[in-house]
């Protein structure tokens, strides 16, 4: 699922526009690319995931990603048409679990030199918690921040086996 950055949430969204505007330069540039999110529902959750932290929700929205000023002419648009679902498929995220909508595009010709793209792609994002003394949060009678919970995977694994029969 989404990957940490110093135990800070990095939205899908962020990910997504990080992503485009990557592999979209020098062609668009920073200033011509910008990206919402609107129409949200919360998924309650409290799941406990270990190590003090607890999964309160889940952020299923729209987004929106704007680029303007698409050089339409100089960078074939089916490139970015291929982009996107190849990095959603690559990404594991779990859009058929939670029936999420395939993107949308509307792609408005402004001129023969640059055209405006809006994509729309609903995208959901784990809303955890993890204590903090000083944190914003109240939940169960302690304060927490929202930061991705850390989580411990094991190393090597000691298996025994016994011979057949014996207990």
């Amino acid at each position: 699922m989404s990957q940490p950055t110093s135990l800070q949430t990095v939205t899908q969204l962020q990910q997504v526009t990080a992503f485009l505007y990557e592999s979209l330069k020098p062609y668009v540039k920073a200033n011509n690319i910008d990206a919402w999110q609107e129409r949200g529902t919360l998924i309650l959750s409290g799941e406990d995931l270990g190590q003090d932290g607890y999964r309160v929700a889940k952020w299923k929205h729209n987004a929106v990603i704007a680029i303007e000023n698409f050089p339409h002419t100089k960078f074939n648009a089916y490139n970015l048409l291929a982009m996107l679902p190849a990095f959603l498929l690559d990404s594991g995220w779990p859009r058929d679990e939670y029936d999420l909508a395939d993107p949308e595009l509307d792609i408005d010709v402004i001129s023969s030199d640059n055209a405006m793209i809006l994509i729309e792609i609903e995208l959901i994002d784990d809303i955890d918690l993890i204590p903090d003394a000083n944190g914003p949060v109240l939940f169960n009678g302690d304060r927490y921040r929202v930061s991705l919970v850390p989580v411990d995977y094991a190393e090597t694994v000691d298996v025994q086996t016994r011979p057949e029969g014996a207990l």
